[in-house]
């Protein structure tokens, strides 16, 4: 039993084992010194409530422990208590750090649902996401983009993953067997054929995680719309026939048509 009950307690994260040691101090002191000293602590709150402002060194003094008994409790618990408590707040405050340079570095899972992926970092994709909060479109947005050390948005619009968004591992933690949207866009520091061949890669791999996700993809040679049809493409996009029908109309001065 007690190999079992060990084992069990091993696998609590470290941060959980301090708050259930802290849990078990406080209230083993609190029922102590309600014990010892009932008329001081007359219910269970109130010594437990000491324990905590005690071990806490916060030490308000609405309750002071009277007889000879209840200082030695209190002295215990101070120097039992307060190494707990001060380590519980150093790793409380590691955790919070680590958080925040793992959300920052990329590497912290998304967790909801409902929400756009966006794959690739540049000026179009930085245009989509500015776009959307200008509307107000409060859809929870994770970008997805292996050349990114850092997130590239000091103000936090959305969730950034660093990695290759073919594979798995980096897809389930952008949550996207819950996404309602994905949009692939091209990456111009690759040849034309380079870049729709991973777009379509990337397509394939998120059609195999979520079949029922709406998949909005960016492709650059014409020879590769039909693939990217195969691959299970809601909408394309021909960033290249749409830019060569627009400089055509520049240079003819003909007025552009609505599509």
């Amino acid at each position: 039993m007690n190999h079992h009950f060990r084992a069990f307690f091993s696998k609590i994260p470290r941060l959980g084992r301090l708050i259930i040691i802290v849990f078990l101090l406080v209230s083993f002191f609190g029922i102590a010194i309600t014990l010892i000293e009932p008329f001081t602590f007359p219910t269970l709150l109130d010594g437990i409530w000491w324990a905590i402002i005690t071990t806490s060194t916060v030490g308000y003094g609405d309750f002071v422990p009277k007889t000879p008994s209840g200082k030695i409790i209190g002295m215990m618990l101070i120097l039992t208590g307060a190494g707990f408590v001060t380590s519980y707040f150093a790793v409380l405050a590691k955790s919070a750090v680590q958080s925040e340079e793992s959300f920052l570095r990329g590497t912290q899972a998304f967790n909801g649902e409902g929400h756009y992926i966006i794959v690739g970092w540049n000026e179009r994709s930085k245009n989509i996401i500015a776009s959307l909060r200008k509307k107000k479109d409060k859809t929870p947005i994770v970008l997805i983009d292996q050349s990114l050390k850092k997130h590239p948005d000091t103000q936090f619009r959305f969730h950034f993953l660093h990695g290759k968004a073919t594979e798995d591992e980096v897809l389930k933690h952008a949550c996207i067997q819950n996404a309602k949207k994905i949009l692939i866009t091209a990456d111009f520091r690759q040849r034309e054929f380079q870049t729709d061949m991973f777009s379509i890669l990337t397509l394939i791999a998120c059609k195999g995680l979520n079949p029922s996700i709406y998949a909005c993809i960016e492709i650059l040679t014409a020879e590769q719309v039909e693939n990217a049809k195969r691959a299970g493409a809601d909408e394309i996009i021909q960033t290249n026939v749409f830019a060569g029908e627009r400089m055509v109309q520049l240079l003819t001065g003909e007025e552009p048509t609505c599509q």
